[in-house]
């Protein structure tokens, strides 16, 4: 009998732990909010995550707002983080590991059409 009420406490704790796992607005109902879309708190974590292990210091850096606004103003930031390219420059398509999930461009996409800000 002890066995049983350990095994379902057991059981119950793991459910409890784990259930929440995608507990997440936009995983469960596809929300995206791309109103007030900043630099700091919306595009930084998007660069840091996806861009910086490669693009940190040479010809791109993107490690600073200033470089990623130079990559806006040449019009590669954007082609590149939605899989734009095409053919031969397929490899501009970025980050190489595969294209960031809709939320994420359509977050970039809003911050350069607000002017892509330093806020």
């Amino acid at each position: 009998m002890k066995i049983g009420i350990t095994i379902c406490c057991l059981l119950a704790l793991t459910s409890l732990t784990t259930g929440c796992y995608y507990d997440n607005e936009e995983y469960l109902y596809g929300t995206c909010d791309t109103s007030n879309v900043t630099f700091s708190k919306d595009i930084k974590p998007i660069i840091d995550g996806n861009c910086i292990n490669c693009h940190s210091g040479g010809v791109i850096d993107l490690t600073n707002y200033n470089g990623v606004k130079a990559k806006v103003l040449d019009s590669t930031l954007y082609k590149s983080m939605s899989y734009s390219y095409s053919g031969a420059n397929s490899s501009k398509n970025m980050p190489a590991a595969g294209k960031l999930d809709d939320c994420s461009i359509n977050k970039l996409k809003a911050w350069i059409d607000e002017g892509a800000i330093n806020n």
